[in-house]
């Protein structure tokens, strides 16, 4: 420690006058600005959003930028949307036609004289009580 915090360090502490503690009391009270009992939920809203973006405020705003940039391109793509099926034309008549031609080929080639082995077989459910379940352990 150098010379003057050894002086000062060796003073003794003396205590403030009572008329001078109540004198500073109500300037530091008068100071401090009071908060309305009837504040708005907005003015609470700005002040917490204010405390939350304080660091760095242009940075939270370009990014909120950003977002709603996003959020209307999304929203401007999906008033127009056209797939690949609805672009198409229907099939032609004959290409109709050869279809069913190369079908019933195809079951007679299969072996079955039946048009109606064509048809992929329909599920059926089973009633509950004849249904097989497998437990694993």
């Amino acid at each position: 420690m150098d010379e003057f915090e050894q002086q000062v360090s060796r003073q003794p502490l003396r205590q403030i006058p009572a008329g001078w503690r109540e004198e500073i009391m109500v300037a530091a009270a008068a100071a401090v600005p009071r908060s309305a009992p009837h504040t708005s939920i907005l003015s609470t809203l700005k002040s917490q959003l204010s405390a939350l973006l304080w660091p760095c405020p242009q940075a939270w705003a370009g990014l909120a930028a950003v977002w709603a940039l996003i959020f209307v391109v999304n929203f401007s793509m999906r008033d127009r949307p056209q797939t690949t099926a609805e672009k198409a034309p229907p099939p032609s008549p004959q290409m109709v036609a050869e279809l069913k031609q190369q079908r019933l080929m195809l079951v007679e080639l299969i072996g079955s004289g039946q048009a109606a082995d064509a048809e992929p077989p329909k599920f059926v459910p089973l009633p509950r009580s004849e249904r097989v379940e497998f437990v694993m352990a």
